[in-house]
């Protein structure tokens, strides 16, 4: 019996674990502002275009900037693609406490006015994942990883 009982607390973890809080994957982009990324300026109108890999203090990889400010979400592209494997770092700014959340990676940071959240990683799971901040649930972009 208490093999049943951790078969079972196991099977429930993996599903637990599989459907997650939502890859984001079939949610079309929400209407945004004109947005940046780190050494581009777009409009919205490119929001699938892919950010160049920039080196900073030893990073190397795809740096993402957001900005909050009154509800208005500021960033270059709604959607960001990158390379599997890629290293990749979100950075948010936001005049509102809340908690910057990648769906799909479950990597969460706390965020609020004079505390950015910065957020890095491998992007090694191919998919399209929404960043938003979590309690406004208020769309900052979505990663594509190809």
């Amino acid at each position: 019996m208490p093999h049943r009982r951790r078969a079972l607390a196991w099977l429930l973890i993996v599903c637990w674990a599989a459907a997650g809080c939502g890859t984001g994957a079939s949610q079309s982009p929400s209407a945004s502002p004109t947005t940046t990324t780190t050494g581009a300026s777009t409009s919205a109108a490119a929001s699938t275009s892919t950010s160049a890999a920039t080196t900073t203090a030893g990073f190397a990889g795809t740096l993402i900037e957001a900005r909050v400010r009154g509800g208005t979400v500021d960033t270059a592209k709604r959607r960001v693609g990158v390379k599997r494997g890629e290293r990749v770092r979100i950075t948010v700014e936001s005049d509102q406490g809340d908690e910057v959340h990648v769906h799909g990676y479950d990597l969460r940071r706390p965020v609020g006015p004079g505390k950015p959240a910065t957020i890095e990683f491998a992007a090694d799971l191919p998919g399209i994942y929404e960043v938003e901040l979590e309690a406004a649930k208020r769309r900052l972009l979505e990663l594509e990883v190809r």
